[in-house]
């Protein structure tokens, strides 16, 4: 059980609020009362061995370290029978994931002074006696202070280097696109291994996209897509030093973080912002532009020549395919999901699933009849997009039966958008035309969610930005040309995530009235509530399968976020995802039930992940990896009502956070939205 608010643990730390929950323990703001000032309790409860091994780890590396740039430990203790906890400094701030995600990219002349604080503490690291490496530097391990100050946090896969130089030992990360090749499988890692994920966190903070991940790059399945093809604005000198951290051998990199500092500070040219900053563990301290960090000899790995980067023998393919869970699907595989997937309809070409230019996710033919548009909607042929012009989209059947509903057919989508100040619902073609602002709310309104028939909008207000939690809010239901705005039933707390059930009788939603988020059914008719949850870990975000007797939703009940499900009175409870360890969540389901599509974080930056549902989520098919989408920002991915198009948010230049649509194959690309307003929220009208 959570520590309670206001609960004083071993005498001294007055628990002051929840930062973060999982399954193995959580995460607490609290204050020292000895000292009077703000901490952080990270607590472990005893779950397995080897969670408490590397808790014990992580504890006994922070709390040797002194450095401005690194979380002080001042406090590992153990409570025999509830847990072990480890008290640190509070840091005020937000982590590098959290920005990348509010703001798009970080500017150049603001991320260099950041990293380069960053690699003052990793030749700290390594220079300790014995070495520590951290191999886990990704986005959501840099947290930044309010006054600008960058910190490497999170420990727990850390470790210090053995008398010979092993580190084989002990849990290793596995982040695709941030770890090098060799922390894969059973491969030696060293002071590059962290140079590696150093560079790809450094590329990924100055375009808001993952590199291309190395273990397909090592396999000569992808190639790297150099930085200034993304953003043309980075300074050569720049690219050219993220790109040499990023060789997939690891003497083709930089060998020490001294070296790749000194190639980013060397960067700075005299038309930046001086960087006055203090970096004591780098070879020189840069105290204006124009002076650079000097770089020392070139090291060469033991034995005085490089080493030639070894063939991946089918052993090793087979730890690779079990430990990443077989997200990176070699082509076999690719055939299996491309069989199972019913061929698409005629007029979209599906991908080829024994080319490497994979996704394997063939179009869905659906259950029910196309409905077509209405003539007032969108233009009589559907548009033909512009940025892959050779590829056309193909207009639905003409002779597909006349729509029977009151809906605006699958022509047009609600989002949410600031353009109005705060954010407001608004209604769009497919063809960006026809735009009409749906609500006008004073304190705003965003989650809109299309009854079955598509003339109402449930939606949650109030909204004041993109969360995925609203404390305080309400659900409310208007008419989609704005008229018939009323209330639904609310309790203290807040209630967001509407989802309309099929049948159009029930809404689903996620409600803080109990004091954590879970997962209620409100039947329309009557006002009646029902608590699907049942005091869960953390439930929310529920989607209805196209039947109205199932619900996929994601929980933290495992200690990361994760997809479930569960019938529509809510029991038995089952995962889905088992996605190892990543991050999973804004599941959606395809109009004939048989795929699900979700978000997973790749190192911060979300990815769409599909699975079949008859598989029950045991393989995983990451959409979109290869060409102009390979490395793009997609999240909160809607399918429209004939299964053959995704919408979805991204901010592919990096910055302005817009909608786009795209065939369920990635054959066909296009933003939706681009006013450089925030548009978040699709939902396909019905």
């Amino acid at each position: 059980m959570p520590l309670q608010p206001g609960s004083i643990l071993r005498h001294r730390y007055r628990i002051e609020s929840v930062l973060g929950q999982g399954g193995m323990g959580a995460v607490y703001r609290a204050f020292d009362i000895n000292l009077g000032v703000g901490v952080a309790v990270k607590e472990n409860l005893f779950t397995t061995e080897e969670y408490a091994r590397q808790f014990r780890r992580e504890a006994t590396i922070l709390a040797s370290l002194r450095h401005p740039n690194l979380p002080r430990v001042t406090d590992h203790f153990v409570i025999e029978g509830e847990g072990q906890y480890l008290v640190m400094d509070f840091i005020e701030g937000e982590d590098l994931r959290q920005r990348l995600e509010r703001q798009g990219s970080v500017a150049e002349a603001e991320a260099l002074p950041l990293f380069l604080e960053i690699c003052d503490a990793l030749v700290y690291l390594h220079s300790r006696t014995p070495p520590i490496l951290h191999r886990d530097i990704k986005p959501g391990n840099i947290k930044i202070t309010p006054d600008g100050r960058a910190l490497l946090v999170d420990f727990g896969l850390a470790k210090v280097v053995d008398e010979s130089g092993s580190t084989t030992t002990g849990a290793k990360a596995m982040t695709p696109g941030f770890s090098p090749p060799e922390q894969y499988g059973t491969g030696r890692t060293d002071p590059r291994t962290d140079i590696y994920s150093l560079g790809a966190t450094l590329y990924a903070a100055l375009s808001a996209t993952i590199p291309e991940d190395s273990l397909e790059r090592a396999m000569g399945r992808e190639q790297l897509t150099p930085l200034r093809k993304r953003r043309p604005e980075v300074a050569a000198a720049t690219a050219r030093a993220i790109e040499k951290a990023l060789e997939v051998r690891p003497e083709e990199r930089y060998q020490t973080v001294a070296e790749f500092a000194a190639a980013l500070s060397s960067s700075s040219g005299s038309s930046r912002p001086t960087m006055v900053r203090n970096y004591p563990y780098l070879e020189r301290t840069v105290v204006a532009s124009g002076r650079k960090l000097s770089a020392p000899a070139f090291t060469q790995p033991r034995g005085g020549r490089p080493r030639r980067w070894p063939i991946i023998g089918v052993s090793v393919l087979s730890v690779i395919l079990i430990t990443a869970g077989a997200t990176y699907a070699m082509p076999d595989i690719r055939v299996r999901l491309a069989n199972l997937l019913v061929p698409p309809t005629a007029g979209i070409t599906a991908p080829n699933p024994d080319t490497p230019t994979f996704p394997a996710l063939a179009t869905v033919t659906p259950v029910a009849p196309v409905i077509l548009p209405n003539p007032t909607d969108v233009p009589a042929a559907s548009p033909t997009f512009s940025p892959e012009p050779q590829v056309s989209l193909t207009a639905p059947p003409s002779g597909a039966p006349t729509p029977t509903s009151t809906g605006g057919g699958y022509g047009q989508i609600a989002f949410a958008s600031t353009r109005a100040g705060l954010p407001q619902i608004f209604l769009t073609n497919i063809d960006g035309t026809g735009l009409v602002q749906v609500t006008d709310l004073a304190e705003g309104a965003c989650q809109p969610s299309f009854s079955p028939d598509g003339s109402r909008l449930a939606f949650t207000s109030p909204c004041t930005g993109n969360d995925d939690r609203y404390a305080g809010s309400a659900l409310w239901i208007i008419n989609t040309d704005g008229t018939g705005l009323q209330p639904l039933v609310t309790a203290p707390g807040g209630d967001y995530d509407p989802a309309w059930s099929p049948s159009g009788d029930r809404i689903a939603f996620t409600s803080l009235r109990g004091g954590r988020a879970q997962i209620y059914v409100i039947n329309l008719s009557d006002g009646s509530l029902l608590d699907l949850s049942q005091n869960g870990e953390y439930d929310s975000q529920a989607a209805w399968s196209p039947t109205g007797t199932q619900l996929i939703f994601t929980s933290m009940r495992t200690g990361v976020s994760t997809i479930w499900e569960m019938p529509g009175d809510g029991e038995p409870q089952t995962v889905f995802s088992r996605s190892g360890g990543r991050e999973n969540s804004h599941a959606a389901w395809s109009t004939d039930g048989q795929v699900l599509i979700f978000e997973q974080l790749l190192g911060g930056i979300p990815r769409l992940v599909a699975a079949r549902y008859e598989e029950h989520g045991r393989i995983e098919t990451r959409l979109c990896t290869q060409g102009r989408l390979g490395g793009q920002a997609m999240r909160e991915a809607r399918w429209s009502p004939d299964s053959r198009w995704l919408v979805f948010e991204t901010w592919p230049d990096g910055r302005n956070h817009d909608l786009a649509i795209m065939s369920s194959g990635c054959t066909n690309y296009a933003l939706l939205v681009t006013d450089p307003a925030y548009d978040f929220d699709p939902a396909w009208r019905p």
